[in-house]
């Protein structure tokens, strides 16, 4: 069974696809809550709370466009592992930190780094969607 390289993964926000991208990451956790009572047998048991997200996506800066998003903006964020179209995350985000990296030492491509926090419920799709 061969394994998805993340080569072709693409990130759409708002419907449209960010360029140069270099990278997406994605990060789900769910805020679960400890306890014990007297059925736990002196141990803590723990209930599944709160899911969330936050992830972050660096584009390189070309000189035919801008950042793509503003701190405080919100968007629909579609996260794509690969080029079918049919693996990716979605999600509405809104935009935490931008970051511009500019290396004069060494010459880098100049980039933005941007991270983000989800703004409402997950969504999986293709071989990321958790099989029911």
């Amino acid at each position: 069974m061969p394994v998805i390289s993340g080569k072709a993964g693409t990130l759409l926000l708002g419907g449209n696809i960010v360029s140069p991208i270099s990278n997406w990451k994605l990060t789900i956790t769910s805020n679960n809550k400890a306890y014990a009572a007297n059925d736990t047998g002196g141990s803590k048991a723990r209930v599944a709370g709160v899911n969330d997200c936050k992830g972050s996506f660096e584009c390189k800066v070309a000189d035919t466009g801008n950042c793509p998003v503003g701190a405080g903006e919100q968007s629909l964020a579609q996260l794509h592992v690969d080029a079918t179209g049919a693996d990716y995350y979605q999600v509405p985000i809104i935009i935490d930190r931008i970051q511009v990296d500019v290396d004069i030492n060494d010459g880098q491509i100049v980039a933005f780094a941007i991270d983000f926090s989800g703004n409402g419920p997950l969504q999986a799709f293709g071989v990321l969607a958790i099989p029911s």
